[in-house]
């Protein structure tokens, strides 16, 4: 294709660098098309090139990890304690004493020595403390403190004198307590894990079930249950009431139960949640060891009046590891025999399924030797059958999820297996006539449609809860888990035969049903934040063994070891489970609340730093190494 440009001809071109270097070209070829800029392409062009370049550096950017949130951003967002009230728990009054004093000389007294004893900075200090008395009873008070909170000093003296008190928002109002108490409105937005918290319901988490959704007057009802029995009053306030709407709460009540809701609300609004780090360590190891020689002697058929006499130690007299552990499902076949079938009739062999995994029996191998030859008369042969066969396999799996307090989890490694629970009804046709004859002789055969398929999972499965204690640095682990395996299957029912003229149809029932090997533990427990629990134990070993022999030969030295038989198979397998817990905040990072070196509580420390070594140390015992 030719586009316009520039021939150069020129033997030598020079590259400009530290060291100068000549090249020479025979020719180079300067395109206008490929020096010339961006802003001479057409603005569709342009533009579809800076667009498909935006893309694919949002594809690179979706590669990088996101890093957790510590939980800084967004924190005024959540709704806390008032300000004013914050201040009064805070401004510590170290003596306090009222001898016969009126109230409002009592409020004026604690506000003008608030600002005192403020530890805040800047020009707002103290609390202003507002009188409401129209009867001007003005009660006097009698009270002597130390070293108490301005909040207390306050609800010591409300009492003395018969009052209550309300924290606004700039101010707190004492007045005398009334019959009819004024109702306010307030809302009060509450988180999901709030709700479970006050509820006291945890959400059934299970990968084979379902969840339905919230009900939320359910939930709204046993939220004011729990508040009436906290102290916040519904029964006895007339009027009072409260609503939730499913993500927040609407209360109509006096001031002083709203602010009993209000500090509620603050303690179990607080979210606790905790990372699991799972991890599976599964060995297996299977090993085979079998040798044994079957023998067949046969007289020629010259002799003994042209019969053969036949000697066999095969057919069950020393028998492989293989036939001696034979399923029994497996030489189910299907029959035909009559009229038209070969002799001997026809078969169709109709093994059960089979899944991996299961004990090696050296099943199809051929023999390691097949002689024959003759000795005297007798045509012998002898098959030689040896075998040395290992196996493993090792399964990792680090499973890692974040689960709210008190909810339960479940960590799935395993495979699906679905299996039918019911079987259609076997349909089986003969047909009436004969080969030579009108009619038809064909033979139709309708197995049982599998229906109604299960589902079972074969691994390991961990369900665990957490549960944050209220010193949150522990945690509480509610741990169940479970090891199914697949151990093979049983046949249901008898045979069924059709007959019609002279053929004969035999069916096996087909219906087959699995086998499941389960190994479960369920635990509680407590560790420290940061700490690995170490769960063992859910070993196994498969072992079969056959030593056959034939009688006399068998028992006699060194030449009888021919006549024998001996096989051992085994099959080992260990699991190790670690579990590690921290607690997170909802950004994801961590609260760093675990256990350090040097403190008081030493020993859950060492095992939270020393997970590692602690799972290689672990490791080198399944796989039977020794160490300190």
């Amino acid at each position: 294709m030719n586009r316009p440009g520039w021939w150069l001809t020129t033997s030598d071109f020079f590259i400009m660098s530290e060291t100068p270097r000549r090249i020479t070209p025979p020719l180079i070829w300067l395109s206008f098309w490929a020096i010339q800029p961006l802003a001479a392409q057409p603005p569709e062009a342009a533009e579809r090139a800076h667009a498909g370049g935006q893309l694919l550096r949002e594809v690179d950017t979706a590669w990088q990890l996101p890093a957790p949130d510590d939980g800084v951003k967004g924190a005024s967002a959540r709704e806390t304690v008032s300000p004013l009230q914050r201040k009064l728990e805070t401004i510590v009054l170290p003596s306090v004493n009222f001898s016969a004093m009126e109230l409002s000389r009592v409020a004026t007294t604690l506000s003008l020595i608030s600002a005192e004893f403020d530890p805040a900075e800047g020009a707002s200090k103290g609390v202003n403390i507002v009188l409401l008395d129209p009867a001007n009873t003005n009660p006097k008070i009698n009270l002597t403190l130390r070293d108490m909170s301005l909040k207390r000093v306050l609800d010591f003296v409300v009492r003395t004198a018969g009052w209550e008190y309300e924290i606004q928002s700039d101010a707190v109002v004492l007045r005398p307590v009334q019959g009819v108490t004024e109702l306010e409105t307030r809302f009060h937005a509450v988180s999901r894990s709030t709700v479970l918290r006050l509820t006291g319901k945890a959400t059934a988490q299970n990968s084979q079930v379902t969840t339905p959704p919230p009900d939320v007057e359910a939930e709204g009802r046993a939220i004011r249950t729990f508040l009436q029995l906290a102290g916040v009053d519904f029964e006895g306030t007339p009027g009072s009431s409260l609503a939730f709407d499913g993500s927040q709460l609407i209360a109509t009540q006096t001031p002083r139960n709203l602010q009993r809701l209000a500090n509620i609300l603050a303690r179990y609004r607080d979210v606790r949640q905790v990372e699991i780090e799972a991890k599976f360590m599964e060995v297996q190891q299977g090993a085979l060891e079998e040798l044994g020689v079957q023998w067949s002697l046969a007289t020629k058929a010259a002799h003994l009046n042209g019969t053969d006499a036949r000697y066999t130690t095969a057919g069950g007299v020393t028998r492989s590891l293989a036939e001696a552990f034979r399923n029994a499902t497996s030489s189910q076949q299907i029959s035909i025999s009559g009229e038209g079938q070969p002799d001997g009739g026809l078969t169709l062999p109709t093994p059960a399924p089979s899944l991996p995994g299961g004990v090696m029996l050296g099943a199809g191998t051929s023999p390691l030797a097949n002689v024959t030859g003759s000795i005297g008369e007798f045509d012998v042969n002898a098959i030689v059958r040896a075998l040395s066969q290992k196996s493993g396999t090792e399964l990792l799996s680090a499973p890692r999820l974040t689960v709210l307090s008190g909810n339960p989890a479940t960590i799935t490694v395993a495979q699906e297996m679905r299996y039918p629970q019911s079987y259609g009804q076997i349909q089986s046709q003969v047909g009436t006539g004969s080969i030579s004859g009108g009619g038809s002789a064909g033979v139709s055969i309708t197995s049982g449609t599998p229906q109604e398929f299960a589902t079972r999972n074969i691994g390991v499965e961990l369900r665990v809860t957490p549960t944050v204690e209220e010193d949150n640095r522990s945690i509480s682990l509610d741990l169940n888990p479970k090891v199914t395996e697949f151990e093979g299957f049983v046949e249901y029912g008898g045979p069924s035969v059709a007959i019609s003229g002279g053929t004969t149809v035999t069916v096996p029932p087909g219906f087959y049903q699995p086998i499941f090997a389960v190994r479960e533990v369920s635990t509680r427990v407590t560790l420290w934040d940061g700490a690995t629990l170490i769960m063992g134990g859910l070993t196994r070993e498969d072992v079969k063994k056959v030593n056959d022999k034939v009688p006399i030969l068998g028992s006699v030295p060194i030449i009888g070891r021919l006549f024998r038989t001996k096989g051992e198979s085994t099959q080992k397998r260990n699991l190790l489970i670690f579990v590690t817990a921290h607690l997170v905040n909802p950004g994801g990072a961590r609260t760093g609340g675990a256990v350090a070196a040097g403190e008081s509580v030493e020993e859950p420390a060492v095992r939270a730093e020393n997970g590692a070594a602690a799972m290689t140390a672990a490791a080198g015992r399944m796989n039977g190494e020794t160490g300190p």
